[in-house]
């Protein structure tokens, strides 16, 4: 009750003091008037009576109104949404103001509403944590990754991670403003930033965790070691056994005519599989260059294969094979490099003559489907073409990593063919750059058949 007549007191004086405050020039005014006697002091003290009455009239009535707003604005301050006082309109009243502050407010609506969706729809998930460490938002990004049981839920319970939990405690006691660091979970790996807010959100955050995802970078870092652990391991090999047969014409096999035959042929074909490991890495580097300029041209698959298949009958010959090779009439073109898709069609022909059984037959199939297999999003049309032999069955273990580097079957069949283990992983990458497919499949009674789809529209 006590502090209620205290709140009234004080609305009493204020509005005396703003009565007062109002009256003033025109109280200086008449008693000036009264002194150089224009008027009576009766007068000017009748007249400082409704001016008086006037001014708390006016007072009363404004002030009342922007009392009203500004308990509106704390409210809002303190996050409190409440329906803003209605104003009359007239030529003492407040409403213009409430009107533009309004209208700025409903501005500031609709950036907080965009600035919201900006945050969901980020690509990266992000979190907010508020002064006691709990979840009170999570992006979609997040949620997909997290899942949406982490939200209201403390750090303690949010990260099993010791590093994590400690880094964000550590901003959250204000020791840090913040802290990056890299951290794995699951398959991810992310870059993990932690922010501390210089004020509290409307949602009560005080801290922001941002989520780089770095997994694929290194995933390339781990594969680009392993790429050069390998090359290194490939051209080693050859390097030594040439190193070891010239040490031995150069000593104990000097004058050994028989020997010396030998071992040059065993050199050149160590020198041979050198020098197309060389080649398979120069191709490679070339098909990862950003900086490499192709030059288009229109490229009919069906004739650029009957040409390419001229040119292998010898070596199809030496093997034991025969071709099989079926086309349409006509073959719908498209733009690309004819050295790259030759390199294709070249690795796969080339393939199923050295690794198809004797006496058999090498089957090329050209022709236009509709759409690309498995992707009913792409309408295009593709010309598709397939490869296929007759021999030893690839397993299934084998398919799976048939296209990465440097990996080659563990058969017979297969060792008996010197080959670098690069041509199927250049072969995929040229595909995947014309946004098409390559497929394989193999069996013991149909044998093995590689399949690329190419869009040509």
């Amino acid at each position: 009750m006590n502090k209620k007549k205290e709140k009234s007191a004080i609305v009493f004086f204020r509005l005396v003091a703003r009565v007062c405050v109002v009256s003033t020039p025109a109280a200086v005014i008449l008693v000036l008037l009264a002194l150089w006697q224009k008027i009576s002091w009766t007068t000017a003290g009748i007249l400082f009576l409704g001016v008086l009455i006037f001014a708390a009239v006016i007072t009363t009535h404004v002030f009342k109104e922007l009392e009203n707003f500004i308990s509106y604005l704390k409210k809002l301050a303190q996050g409190i949404e409440i329906e803003p006082p209605h104003f009359k309109k007239g030529i003492f009243s407040s409403f213009r103001l409430v009107d533009t502050f309004l209208s700025v407010k409903k501005i500031w609506s609709n950036q907080t509403l965009s600035d919201s969706s900006i945050l969901e729809n980020l690509p990266e998930p992000m979190m907010m944590l508020d002064e006691n460490g709990c979840v009170v938002f999570m992006n979609h990004k997040a949620q997909q990754i997290f899942g949406k049981k982490l939200m209201e839920q403390n750090v303690d319970g949010l990260f099993l991670d010791e590093k994590v939990k400690r880094n964000i405690l550590s901003i959250l006691a204000d020791k840090r403003a913040t802290e990056i660091f890299e951290w794995g979970y699951q398959a991810y790996t992310f870059q993990v930033r932690i922010d501390r807010l210089p004020a509290l959100t409307r949602n009560g955050a005080i801290v922001v965790i941002t989520m780089t995802d770095i997994t694929p970078f290194k995933r390339f870092r781990e594969q680009q070691s392993e790429f050069f652990a390998n090359a290194s391991h490939e051209l080693k090999t050859p390097l030594s056994v040439i190193s070891g047969m010239i040490e031995t014409l150069q000593g104990a096999a000097k004058n050994d005519e028989a020997v010396r035959e030998q071992f040059l042929k065993l050199m050149a074909e160590q020198t041979g599989r050198m020098t197309g490991l060389v080649q398979d890495l120069l191709k490679l580097a070339r098909e990862q260059s950003l900086s490499r300029q192709k030059k288009p041209e229109k490229i009919n698959v069906s004739i650029l294969i009957q040409k390419m298949l001229g040119g292998l009958q010898n070596k199809a010959k030496l093997y034991r094979k025969k071709f099989s090779y079926k086309s349409p009439k006509t073959v719908p073109t498209f733009l690309g490099n004819p050295e790259e898709v030759s390199y294709i069609f070249q690795n796969l022909i080339d393939n199923a003559i050295k690794y198809g059984a004797e006496e058999s037959v090498v089957s090329v199939e050209v022709k236009t489907v509709k759409q690309i297999p498995n992707r009913p999003a792409d309408k295009r049309k593709a010309v598709m073409v397939a490869v296929h032999n007759q021999g030893e069955p690839i397993e299934q273990k084998d398919l799976d990593k048939l296209f990465d580097r440097f990996y080659r079957v563990d058969s017979a069949t297969v060792k008996r063919v010197e080959g670098t283990g690069l041509g199927l992983s250049i072969v995929q990458q040229l595909v995947q750059e014309y946004e098409g497919v390559v497929n394989v499949v193999s069996s013991a009674q149909t044998g093995t058949a590689f399949t690329v789809y190419l869009p040509v529209e």
